[in-house]
């Protein structure tokens, strides 16, 4: 054996070594959902939510400002997504224009009490295109605190907004949990509960008795917020907290008038862990703020104890705790207590470290597949791929005699290098990974097919072995790399514009169109080469 064929040699073993450390064992390879079995969600993020936070926000801002500024008879207030304000008298629109500057996301109308804003277009847009990277990756966040082994989590949909989730390796128990962790925005706000003479110091059954309690009218910057029924709640009635169906709302056991301007919410949260308090025995929440946090939490608490009331703790504009205050409470650190499960406690702590959504999730599609399945699934397509590949061994050796073992050769190294290539890029393989894999096997030995064709034609025109081999080589040369190229622009469009199955199909067909490439040019040349070598005057192929 020549330099040149040795090091050929070499390089192809090498290939084959390094490709072969990525898959084996098999136990490398990772499996995709369809496989592996676990389940499947596509959500939508509900972009106009984000759109009625920022107005919450901007309501409040704006009622602080102009309380600074020398407006005490400002009122502001939402309606049908615009933001009014009355109370501010038009000869002082100079000095209102001046407090609206910071606000450049709304277009200005004047009115002769006071002023409107709306949204402009390219503002709400913006806001959406936020809600969405922001949902995209706090719900990475949560997955991976979570703890789910190799999630799937891609952006699709024509405007971003939809956001698929594939986790593979779970099961009924955790799929639940899991999409409450999904679809709830996590918004955490502390605001303070309205006076108790205002309410005669209760809550209320329903919306409707709160509204007959104030004759229709809720009092100004209030609003009801409902507080659900705890685990314990419901069984003191004799109802199985376990029972309430998927989707379901939670039942209120009070609903409780609180002012609408937030002093804290979770943006200011640094830190937030699940605990058990060590007088009751029972699980609670402790969270820090950071500087700015503190500091209007302790005004929060001091009005609170100062005027002897509540501090509501609203998450996702639900009440689960209210908490008292003797004093002014300094230092940022809060600690939520109630009638929380482990879990409970677990999921709130999770979703104020990974961060609030601007806007909730919506479910579009939910699929839940077995391992049992996922095996079956395995096989059915292992088998496929074997009895193709046995197959085409079977064509080639009888069609074209010792050259097809030339292209089993290739092919052999062809699949040695798919797996090896996949391996490297922690590619997932799919069912539909697998229909590619049998595939690309079909496609690598049309490579080789065209330069047996033209080897023969060569040999029938009265070239030379040698001179046949070159021949056929150099004028199916580009041929095959046209063929390769426009297979791999396919791939990466499915890869680009397709989701879940179809990826793995495009990333399979990707890595197999490169593999066929390499083997069917350098593996077969080398091949030939080896046997001109060993036979320098050699007279006829087997072709």
């Amino acid at each position: 054996m020549t330099k040149r064929s040795l090091w050929r040699l070499t390089v192809t073993l090498l290939i084959c070594g390094m490709c072969a450390y990525f898959f084996i064992p098999f136990a490398k390879v990772r499996l995709g959902l369809d496989l592996q079995g676990g389940v499947h969600f596509e959500l939508e993020v509900q972009g106009q939510e984000a759109l009625e936070a920022d107005l919450r926000d901007t309501r409040d801002r704006l009622q602080d400002r102009f309380q600074e500024k020398g407006f005490p008879d400002a009122v502001m207030k939402i309606d049908q997504n615009v933001l009014k304000a009355e109370g501010v008298p038009a000869d002082q629109r100079p000095a209102v224009e001046k407090i609206l500057q910071p606000f450049y996301g709304y277009d200005v109308a004047f009115t002769p009490t006071g002023f409107s804003l709306t949204q402009k277009p390219a503002y709400q847009k913006a806001l959406k295109d936020d809600a969405n990277k922001r949902a995209l990756q706090i719900i990475e966040n949560r997955i991976n605190q979570f703890g789910v082994a190799e999630p799937e989590i891609t952006s699709t949909g024509t405007e971003g907004n939809r956001i698929v989730v594939e986790l593979p390796g779970v099961g009924d128990a955790e799929r639940e949990r899991i999409k409450g962790l999904l679809t709830t925005p996590g918004r955490l706000e502390q605001r303070l509960v309205a006076k108790p003479d205002v309410t005669n110091g209760r809550g209320f059954p329903t919306k409707e008795a709160a509204l007959t309690y104030f004759k229709g009218q809720l009092p100004k910057n209030t609003e009801l917020l409902p507080e659900p029924m705890s685990d314990r709640d419901l069984r003191a009635q004799g109802k199985d907290p376990a029972a309430r169906k998927p989707g379901e709302e939670e039942p209120v056991k009070t609903w409780v008038l609180v002012e609408e301007k937030v002093y804290v919410d979770g943006a200011d949260i640094n830190k937030a862990d699940p605990s058990v308090d060590p007088t009751t025995d029972m699980p609670q929440i402790n969270y820090t703020l950071n500087h700015k946090g503190a500091d209007d939490f302790a005004t929060l608490s001091g009005i609170a104890a100062d005027e002897n009331r509540l501090i509501a703790i609203v998450l996702d504009r639900k009440i689960v705790s209210t908490l008292s205050c003797r004093e002014k409470i300094l230092g940022g650190s809060v600690r939520i207590t109630g009638h929380f499960t482990k879990a409970d406690t677990e999921d709130f702590a999770l979703k104020l470290k990974s961060g609030a959504m601007r806007a909730s999730m919506k479910f579009l599609e939910e699929r839940a597949m077995g391992p049992s399945l996922g095996a079956d699934s395995i096989h059915s397509g292992v088998r496929a791929a074997l009895i193709g590949f046995v197959t085409i061994i079977g064509f080639m050796v009888f069609y074209y005699k010792w050259s097809g073992v030339n292209a089993i050769v290739a092919l052999t190294v062809n699949i040695i290098v798919m797996l090896g290539l996949m391996g490297s890029f922690h590619a997932v393989i799919t069912l539909p990974g697998i229909a590619g894999f049998a595939l690309t096997i079909g496609m690598a030995v049309d490579a080789n097919i065209l330069i047996f064709e033209r080897i023969r034609e060569e040999i029938g025109n009265g070239k030379s072995i040698p001179g046949a081999i070159q021949t056929g080589f150099d004028k199916v040369f580009w041929t095959i790399v046209d063929s390769h190229v426009t297979q791999l622009f396919a791939a990466m469009l499915l890869f680009i514009f397709g989701t879940g199955p179809v990826k793995g199909f495009a990333v399979t067909l990707t890595v197999g169109v490169c593999a066929s490439l390499f083997t069917s040019i350098y593996i077969s040349r080398f091949i030939y080469d080896w046997i001109l070598e060993r036979h320098p005057g050699i007279k006829s192929l087997s072709v």
